[in-house]
């Protein structure tokens, strides 16, 4: 078995279809919470961030808003990602830049006093990646790292369903803070949880939802067929008029990128 933290090139691309961006904004949104915490991580001058895999700008949109961030960097390599953050609420906010590149070599314009990134970090070359983090933070920066879970009643049947349908298969649930620091590239200093956010979605929308990961974006007419009958039948039994109710939470977690050799 290979190293589940390579990056997945085939996964990559994934992300820049539009079969993909088109349902993202059915992804569930950070709880309020999440910016309170990247705020109180700020502490040095140019109040600059640079925020990684932006993907629809769920972060760097109310991070521009933020009183504490002069300028939100906010990098994908999907073209069509940033065509749509545009389009959303804030996306036109002077205080953001768009730019189109990979995290391991876009032009940047250090130094920052934060760095965010979420699951994306899958995607990218740590090697390259972290050090450039190091080298482009203040004395005092963090890069903060993301991770969304979903509170599923249900979580256990769907990861079933998952299985059988996503292609390729899910990233591996492994301590991707924990990994970073084994390889002598992350130095963590702090983690904090949010208090749940209530989400409320139709099973219509919840399913469609599914589509905005990347190893079920690739399903054809027939697989997403039989995907939305397993999913509605698995459903039913949780909604009340045909709306799910559950709950969101963010953990933070930050520290100090490691410059490398």
């Amino acid at each position: 078995m290979g190293d589940p933290f390579v990056p997945d090139e085939e996964r990559l691309k994934r992300f820049q279809d539009w079969g993909l961006v088109r349902y993202y904004h059915l992804r569930p949104p950070y709880p309020p919470e999440t910016f309170a915490i990247l705020s109180e991580l700020i502490v040095d001058e140019p109040r600059a961030v640079l925020d990684l895999g932006c993907g629809i700008g769920n972060l760097a949109r109310p991070l521009a808003a933020l009183a504490a961030v002069e300028r939100v960097d906010a990098v994908d390599v999907s073209l069509a990602m940033l065509e749509r953050a545009r389009e959303l609420p804030g996306g036109d906010a002077p205080a953001i830049r768009w730019l189109y590149g990979r995290a391991e070599d876009v032009v940047l314009a250090p130094p920052y006093a934060l760095v965010t990134a979420g699951m994306c970090l899958h995607l990218m070359d740590w090697g390259l990646v972290l050090p450039r983090l190091a080298r482009a933070l203040t004395p005092r920066g963090l890069l903060a790292i993301l991770d969304l879970q979903q509170l599923l009643p249900w979580r256990q049947e769907y990861r079933q369903i998952r299985r059988r349908f996503a292609s390729p298969p899910s990233w591996p649930e492994l301590p991707l803070v924990a990994e970073m620091e084994k390889r002598g590239l992350f130095r963590l200093l702090g983690e904090r949880q949010t208090a749940p956010l209530l989400m409320q979605q139709t099973i219509e929308d919840h399913i469609a939802a599914q589509y905005a990961y990347s190893s079920l974006a690739g399903l054809d007419g027939e697989q997403r067929a039989a995907f939305e009958r397993e999913m509605r039948e698995l459903l039913a039994p949780f909604a009340r008029d045909g709306v799910l109710c559950f709950e969101v939470v963010a953990t933070i977690a930050w520290g100090r990128p490691c410059p490398g050799d």
